[in-house]
């Protein structure tokens, strides 16, 4: 009697056009299975960004600024660095370590809002003091006129993210006084390149801020 081969029923291979739908569809279904990023995550990212072009941006200032010949001595002279200089107001980005690294998030977002709406003063001065001592320097009032609007941009943005997280931002204050403007030519100068150097130093530190808030809160 001879064997009966059992039967092996196998499925038709999918056509292409099938097969691409199918693998269209899952990849649909992964994206609306994956969760939109907050918008307090993706300012969050957007403000790393500005702080990342700023970095660019105040170091050409810096540097431009104490390259103008119109200056003078010593700020034009080669090599010239004044680290130990202040000027009472200007917010200093410096800290210890672990002061900085163990901040919290409410306290590391306000002391940014807080230096940059002193900026947003003192970048206004500086540039009305350069367009008094030097109205030709052209490329300098625009560099600080175009630090000032992104200082509002970045300003913006920290509002808000602490709004968002249910931080008060610090309530406005005006960090100068009329009598700002009637000091001498040298101390503009001075006052101006310290500006110039602290903001320089504060972007810098806003980008170490942000690195540590974009990995905590991923766009």
């Amino acid at each position: 009697m001879p064997k009966t081969l059992p039967l092996v029923l196998t499925k038709p291979p999918l056509h292409p056009t099938l097969a691409a739908q199918n693998l269209f569809l899952s990849l649909v279904l992964v994206q609306l299975a994956r969760p939109e990023p907050s918008p307090r995550a993706t300012t969050i990212s957007q403000t790393y960004n500005l702080a990342r072009l700023l970095q660019t941006n105040t170091t050409k200032l810096l540097n431009t600024y104490v390259s103008l010949s119109a200056q003078g001595s010593p700020f034009s002279d080669p090599g010239f660095s004044a680290l130990g200089l202040r000027w009472a107001g200007v917010p200093v980005a410096t800290l210890p370590f672990l002061a900085w690294r163990t901040m919290g998030d409410m306290e590391r977002l306000a002391r940014n809002y807080g230096a940059y709406a002193t900026f947003d003063a003192f970048l206004q001065l500086v540039r009305d003091d350069q367009d008094e001592l030097c109205p030709n320097c052209s490329e300098l009032l625009a560099m600080l006129g175009t630090a000032r609007a992104q200082t509002r941009g970045l300003l913006a943005n920290l509002t808000y993210i602490m709004a968002a997280m249910g931080i008060p931002t610090p309530p406005a204050t005006d960090p100068l006084t009329s009598e700002a403007a009637s000091v001498g030519a040298f101390e503009k100068k001075c006052r101006g390149y310290v500006v110039c150097r602290e903001y320089h130093g504060w972007v810098d530190r806003t980008v170490r801020d942000f690195t540590l808030l974009k990995a905590k809160y991923p766009a």
